[in-house]
């Protein structure tokens, strides 16, 4: 019983830190409204945002484009964390003692944190190369 109780505690804390790599990510993104009178949905309202800012001294439209890219991208690789991060937590459950599956779901939770590490290090290098991002 303390076994499984000491891996329901891991799982929760999984899962809170998974929370925490999101919630940054959620609230950095950009909301887009998509107004009733376009003809073209959500597409023609985010990219019709990044069509006058060419001349405003800023590095030009694509720069926004660029943003928009990582924005999704910053909320795809959080889900994705999370939802890694919770899978492992539940092959760790599961594995009741077997030292192989216990093995490669610690080598699969490693793996996601390389991950998101990895693109937080992207993140910063291209906050770092261009001034007006973000």
């Amino acid at each position: 019983m303390k076994k499984l109780t000491q891996k329901i505690a891991s799982l929760v804390a999984a899962f809170l830190m998974g929370i925490g790599l999101v919630a940054p990510a959620l609230t950095a993104a950009p909301a887009y409204a998509v107004s009733p009178a376009t003809t073209f949905g959500a597409e023609a309202a985010i990219l019709k945002d990044c069509a006058g800012k060419n001349n405003d001294g800023k590095g030009g439209g694509i720069i926004c484009v660029v943003e928009l890219v990582v924005d999704i991208l910053s909320i795809v690789v959080g889900v994705a964390g999370v939802i890694g991060i919770v899978i492992v937590g539940i092959q760790y459950l599961t594995s009741t003692g077997n030292e192989e599956k216990t093995r490669k779901a610690k080598r699969r939770l490693f793996e996601i944190i390389i991950g998101v590490a990895a693109y937080a290090v992207g993140y910063a290098v291209l906050k770092w190369l261009l001034p007006t991002f973000g």
